[in-house]
């Protein structure tokens, strides 16, 4: 998504997710620079006006002046429409797709970004014609991103999207490309849930999650059925809907490590729930790492495009 063409003066990259309550920072060093370099993460928790000196002190500390950075939007600072692919080269998707979406924005094209990426073919049915998933983020919400990772003194490679930066980390579960892998992932806040097949992201959700009513004995009950819920609706679209085979576990990651989630959802749910398996990562289900995921997953990410 939104790619950008700079040289990168340091091997391997840097993720970064900028939200509202603070930035998230994940280290993949390349292994011809540091033999011994493993996965680094970091979230410092800060206000839209102290992201610049906040950054600037992370990327000193780290030593990543000059390193690529993938940019990762929030899942509040986009939203993405699936509409009928229009018949044109490969070269004027974008251009074609922008001008499809114009009616549905809440704001004028003039101030959006969009980009697209493919939405899988064996997830239509009913003879439908092929679709594209089409990205949309006020322009001024990009802007303000390239200007930050310019002063840090990185070197912005591309701003992707959250949804796409947990695809990667649901690619780390599993090696069987034509299996269906699903993602659910909590943090203070924020639910989202991710279904992943042969590489292609199939369904993305987003919920709103409160881990202060997880905890409290009066409303514990009513989040557990709500989560279920959450999960099985998302099971019932990517199975009625796409045409899917739905997967027999989920991966859980969050909402906090001191939290048995796992065992509080375990009776409401079919599918097996399993523990997140990440690659040069020790076993670790701290807050810093799940508060860095979505940073973390654009490291992961393959290639530039």
């Amino acid at each position: 998504m939104f790619p950008f063409t700079k040289s990168k003066q340091q091997g391997g990259y840097v993720g970064l997710e900028v939200r509202p309550d603070g930035l998230a920072l994940a280290i993949l060093r390349s292994k011809k620079d540091d033999p011994s370099a493993g996965l680094e993460y970091r979230y410092e928790p800060c206000s839209a006006a102290e992201r610049e000196d906040v950054l600037k002190k992370m990327v000193a500390e780290f030593g990543l002046s000059g390193m690529a950075c993938r940019a990762v939007l929030p899942v509040d600072q986009y939203k993405t429409y699936p509409i009928d692919k229009p018949e044109v080269e490969d070269s004027e998707l974008s251009d074609a797709a922008r001008w499809r979406v114009k009616d549905l924005l809440e704001f004028d094209l003039e101030d959006a970004v969009t980009d697209v990426y493919d939405f899988p073919a064996d997830g239509l049915r009913g003879g439908r014609l092929p679709q594209l998933n089409v990205v949309v983020c006020r322009k001024a919400i990009v802007e303000s991103m390239v200007a930050l990772v310019s002063s840090s003194e990185m070197e912005l490679k591309s701003i992707d999207i959250a949804d796409l930066s947990l695809r990667n980390i649901a690619l780390q579960q599993n090696q069987e490309t034509d299996r269906s892998i699903a993602l659910l992932y909590l943090r203070r806040g924020a639910g989202n849930m991710v279904f992943v097949k042969n590489e292609e992201l199939y369904l993305a959700r987003h919920f709103e999650f409160s881990v202060d009513a997880l905890t409290d004995p009066a409303q514990q009950e009513s989040v557990i059925q709500y989560l279920a819920l959450e999960i099985q609706r998302s099971f019932d679209y990517f199975e009625s809907q796409l045409g899917q085979i739905p997967p027999k576990e989920i991966t859980l990651f969050g909402p906090d490590p001191s939290i048995p989630l796992a065992n509080m959802l375990g009776g409401s749910i079919s599918a097996k729930l399993s523990p997140l398996v990440l690659p040069n990562i020790p076993d670790d289900s701290s807050i810093e790492l799940i508060n860095s995921l979505v940073a973390v997953g654009a490291t992961l990410r393959g290639g530039d495009s």
